[in-house]
This record gives structure tokens, sequence and C-alpha cells, in this order.
């Protein structure tokens, strides 16, 4: 089996396949005002220890992975639902559709049920800016997707260089800017190498 790719990367490369290659491949991640904020309402929901909520099991931090599918991360929160266990993935901001955030809590059922062998038939993705939860089935078109963006991760980070990319909406606030060079049009007008790796 090769590498075991973090989830959270799967999740990014769904969102952006360059930005996904540069994290991974070319270490280019540096952090951000939106990255901070995320990392601290992670440390507040991680903070929170397990027990019993609303008449619920609940467990906070929750290591999962796959060797089958190549994967490891970690669910912010898994509860006890009535049909099966539940993943709840906390996202900073306002409620929004992102496949890549669908896909990342695909892949966190799919090793929470590997795992422990019980069912996980949904997910909630919660918006910290909104204070809502959207809830998330777990069908089989979903898995499938997530599946695919996993051998798509997989094929990129095998080549040396990065996909190519357009700039658009999403490229503003991404901590990638300094390595990605896609504002350039494919060129690297004026972009010093040596300055950048020293």
């Amino acid at each position: 089996m090769s590498e075991l790719l973090p989830i959270s990367l799967v999740a990014e490369w769904v969102y952006c396949r360059r930005g996904a290659w540069l994290a991974h491949a070319a270490g280019a991640f540096q952090a951000n005002e939106f990255t901070v904020d995320g990392e601290l309402l992670h440390a507040r929901v991680h903070s929170g220890g397990g027990g019993w909520e609303r008449g619920r099991r609940q467990w906070r931090r929750v290591p999962v992975g796959s060797r089958r599918l190549g994967v490891v991360g970690y669910a912010d929160l898994v509860e006890e639902g009535e049909r099966g266990l539940v993943v709840v993935e906390y996202k900073r901001g306002p409620v929004r559709e992102r496949e890549g955030d669908r896909v990342q809590v695909a892949l966190q059922a799919l090793c929470l049920a590997e795992m422990t062998g019980r069912p996980v038939p949904e997910a909630r993705i919660y918006y910290a800016g909104s204070r809502r939860r959207v809830v998330v089935p777990i069908t089989a078109d979903l898995e499938a997707k997530a599946r695919a963006a996993v051998q798509g991760l997989r094929e990129d980070l095998a080549d040396p260089r990065p996909p190519s990319g357009r700039p658009g909406p999403r490229c503003a606030g991404c901590s990638h800017q300094g390595a990605c060079l896609v504002a350039a049009d494919g060129a690297l007008r004026g972009f010093r190498w040596r300055e950048w790796v020293e």
C-alpha cells in the first residue's frame, strides 16, 4: 500500500487540485487569518471531551483511517444516532455548498464504518458562522466521488509538476498564493525563484 493520505488533503484536492499538490508535494502551506481561525475553532471543539449530550453518546477528535482506502484523519465529533454513528465536521464561516466538505465527511464515515463495523448512514457539517448543522446523507454516489478523489490526488502527487490552474474567486484568501502563480497566466513574469526559496 502506498502512503496514507490525510483526509483533509483529499478535501482540499476536490476544492483545488493545484493547492493540494502545493501543500503536500512542495510544502507550500503558510498560515493565514482563515487557517488560524479554523485551527482555533477545532481546538475549541476538540477540548470539549466526550460524554453525553441531548441523550446521545459523543466522542471528540476521533482518529479514523483505512488502509483499504489509503487515508487517515480525525473526525471532529462522532455521535450515536438512531440509525448508527454520525460524523460531525466543524467548518468556519457561513453555510456553503462545497463538494470538498462532503467528500471529507464521506471519507470519515467510510473509515469509521470500516473500523467499528457499525453503519454510518449520514454525516453533519456544522458551519460556525451560521451556527447551523447541514445533514449530508452518505450515499453510494458520494462514496464513489470520495474514492475517486483519493485516486485523483494520488495521481496528481505522482507527477513532479503541479496541476494547471486558473485564477478565480477561490484564490482570495488562499494560503498558497505566494507559490501558486496561476494569477500570472502561466508565465513566470518577474518571479525570482532564488528569493522565494531562500
